[in-house]
């Protein structure tokens, strides 16, 4: 740590509360459709437009928000987050422009980036020695925020109550866990992750930003496509291709979120006491690989249910954060910009796989499939060299 008086474990709390805000911010726009079509007197298209606007603000602006995060300073970085959510919250309440709603849009985009940015590097600053756990955890926040916003969009519309309240009680959340977070100081941010153990300085070798760190940043778009697929695509997929009924495909969705919470707690057992994480972001795509190509011979309906828990458990489950803590391991000083760049490849596969998958179901659903196999598999390759120059440059006892 540091020898400042530092409540880390305040800033963690403050910090997981902020991730159940962003999960539901990230899509509270679909979820709250009915009256915002009306609102803004659009159809589902504009505001399929609407919600575009989140990922260009999260593309745009994620690499520099790490970039800045690094030279100035986490806590800045979550406050500009949390601004930001507070803004589109507060804004999209009254707004009756669709244009306007838009750039509402992007400014849930930055302020994710600014939450990442500023959160990731300071829950491994403030457990160094378990960064991993600390790190994936978030998909339990963020799990949570993408279960609850369902009944909370059901009772409001259930009793007929204005939305904005759900938007204007969003915003005072926000603003609670801020004056929380105020008094509050923070790890310095060069504080190195040592692993489970309290050694010094463990590199042998210096890791080489141009090599292992392009594999790494890679792997952020990798490891997020392929739970995006099954995601977004499952429930077309166990219709088309199994014959399953809209009601029974779309509960499929909801075992592999419950799966995916699972994995979180079991993950981050597991990196504690068990494997290190660069061992697992090799395993778990190595898993998600094998479920994948066993579901594109045989799609059936278990086979639908195998692989929502299988992929929400080895897929969805942290393997991206654990990555982006190999990431911040083999270049302790540049965690913002770790975080800047393997989130910006993440964020861009919600924008590629939609481009890509719905092609290749028209020709034929199984294809999809067997795209996210090769997606997954990708990630067991890149992870693989990347283990053999860790071993190079890091003496594995250490951490």
């Amino acid at each position: 740590m540091d020898n400042r008086k530092v409540n880390r474990y305040r800033i963690v709390g403050s910090i997981y509360a902020n991730y159940i805000i962003q999960s539901i911010a990230l899509i509270v726009i679909m979820q709250f459709s009915l009256a915002l079509t009306k609102q803004l007197n659009t159809d589902i298209i504009g505001l399929g437009y609407v919600a575009s606007g989140i990922g260009i603000g999260k593309i745009c602006l994620m690499f520099f928000g790490g970039v800045l995060s690094d030279k100035f300073g986490r806590k800045l970085f979550i406050y500009l987050g949390m601004t930001c959510y507070a803004i589109f919250f507060v804004g999209m309440t009254f707004c009756t422009d669709i244009n306007i709603a838009f750039c509402l849009a992007i400014a849930v985009g930055a302020g994710n980036s600014f939450l990442d940015t500023g959160s990731m590097p300071a829950l491994t600053e403030c457990f160094p020695s378990s960064a991993s756990s600390a790190s994936v955890l978030i998909k339990a926040s963020i799990s949570i925020g993408t279960l609850i916003l369902p009944f909370i969009v059901a009772f409001f519309y259930t009793n007929e109550i204005w939305y904005g309240w759900a938007f204007l009680g969003f915003t005072a959340y926000l603003a609670i866990n801020g004056l929380l977070l105020l008094p509050q100081k923070f790890p310095y941010k060069d504080t190195v992750i040592r692993g489970n153990k309290s050694f010094g300085n463990y590199f042998k070798d210096k890791p080489r930003f141009e090599l292992e760190g392009i594999l790494l940043i890679i792997m952020g778009f990798t490891t997020t496509a392929t739970f995006v697929i099954i995601l977004q695509w499952l429930p077309m997929i166990a219709m088309t291709g199994a014959s399953m009924s809209m009601s029974y495909a779309g509960k499929l969705i909801s075992y592999y979120s419950a799966a995916s919470i699972i994995s979180v707690f079991i993950t981050a057992f597991v990196v504690k006491h068990l494997l290190k994480p660069i061992i697992c972001i090799i395993i778990f795509p190595a898993f998600s690989a094998l479920v994948l190509i066993i579901f594109y011979f045989n799609i059936s309906p278990i086979m639908c249910f195998v692989a929502a828990v299988g992929l929400g458990f080895f897929a969805a489950g942290g393997v991206l954060q654990l990555t982006l803590v190999v990431m911040q391991q083999m270049f302790p000083t540049r965690k913002g910009l770790a975080v800047g760049c393997m989130y910006t490849l993440s964020g861009l596969s919600f924008f590629v796989i939609p481009q890509i998958v719905p092609k290749l179901a028209i020709i034929d659903v199984s294809y999809a499939i067997l795209f996210d196999f090769f997606i997954a598999l990708s990630s067991v390759i890149l992870g693989s060299i990347v283990f053999y120059r860790f071993k190079k440059v890091i003496d594995l006892t250490k951490i």
